[in-house]
């Protein structure tokens, strides 16, 4: 009997690129909105989650039903400071289209969120602000989360922390605000770093994430829920500064060590006074160190699981994290 396909939406993303390397040898069947793969191979059928049916004609939506077994859903608008309609559109009726047709297809669901979603869980003093500009994106991840776990549908729930580069090269089909930020810190565009004390700085490598899912869906493992995360074991602030510093000198740029700041510090009239785009990236950082310090300051993990279940290689973050920022200089 031939296996049942492996329907992936997102493929065209960082996770979905990601995972198309370690779903070889399976059956893929890749769902996108528009245009192709970046290289040949898995099957690829031309569609839209944010409509009923993926906008799909029928006789094609019934085929793809009848011959998916799982789905991996790692499709969404992840880009922040967007309006909260535009999530619900993409993200929220995105999941919901998934859910229709993992209960017509008899398939699983493997639901890519977000790490951030435990800023919501309201267990620390810090609370995530309206004006944040993660807000309305972390929101729209709870509620997909939401319409998962009331759904019936048999499914597993991965939480990736900011994805860099592949764990052994730092390659990425497209920088993350990691790497973004990581290129402000080393150019010298600012002279602020705004963090809570005890914020960890916790970054993820995008083939360690894809691994996970990959692994999960070998052994049909469902009903689970995974904090691709460092935990106590991520970086401090300090730790992550001198990185980047490292990595700038080595670039040869002369750079001023940035001042960690308490976010609530940091001076209006000198944020006015820097360029537009530097001024951004500090207030970006600020918002995403509200983000971590909403949520403990240290994020829940399940690495050491995945490491001892799934046989998840332990690799470092801080080495992971020096290898992207070579890779993004290069």
């Amino acid at each position: 009997m031939t296996a049942r396909a492996i329907l992936l939406t997102g493929a065209a993303g960082v996770v979905g690129q990601a995972l198309l390397a370690e779903l070889t040898g399976q059956p893929v069947i890749c769902l996108l909105r528009r245009g192709r793969l970046p290289a040949p191979g898995p099957e690829v059928v031309t569609g839209d989650i944010s409509r009923p049916s993926f906008g799909l004609p029928p006789e094609v939506y019934e085929s793809l039903t009848r011959r998916v077994g799982t789905v991996i859903h790692s499709a969404a608008l992840t880009e922040w400071g967007r309006p909260a309609e535009d999530y619900e559109g993409v993200n929220i009726a995105g999941t919901r289209h998934v859910i229709d047709f993992a209960r017509a297809a008899g398939a699983s669901v493997h639901y890519i969120s977000t790490a951030f979603v435990a800023a919501l869980a309201g267990e620390s003093p810090v609370k995530l602000s309206p004006g944040n500009v993660t807000t309305n994106y972390v929101l729209s991840k709870r509620a997909s989360e939401l319409l998962l776990a009331e759904s019936g549908v048999p499914h597993s729930v991965y939480r990736p922390t900011n994805l860099i580069g592949h764990s052994a090269t730092g390659w990425t089909s497209k920088p993350q605000i990691v790497q973004l930020v990581a290129d402000w810190v080393g150019r010298g565009r600012a002279d602020v770093f705004p963090a809570h004390p005890g914020n960890l700085i916790d970054v993820v490598a995008q083939d360690l994430c894809a691994k996970a899912v990959a692994e999960a869906i070998r052994r049909d493992d469902v009903g689970r829920q995974f904090w691709l995360t460092y935990g106590k074991a991520a970086m401090t602030v300090d730790e992550a500064v001198d990185l980047l510093i490292e990595h700038a000198r080595s670039t040869g740029r002369r750079i001023r060590v940035p001042r960690i700041v308490h976010p609530a510090d940091l001076d209006a009239a000198a944020l006015d006074a820097l360029p537009p785009s530097s001024r951004r990236f500090v207030q970006v950082l600020a918002d995403v160190s509200e983000v971590t310090a909403a949520s403990g300051g240290i994020l829940p993990s399940s690495m050491s699981e995945l490491v001892e279940e799934y046989g998840l290689p332990e690799i470092g973050d801080k080495d992971a994290f020096r290898r992207s920022l070579l890779a993004a200089a290069n």
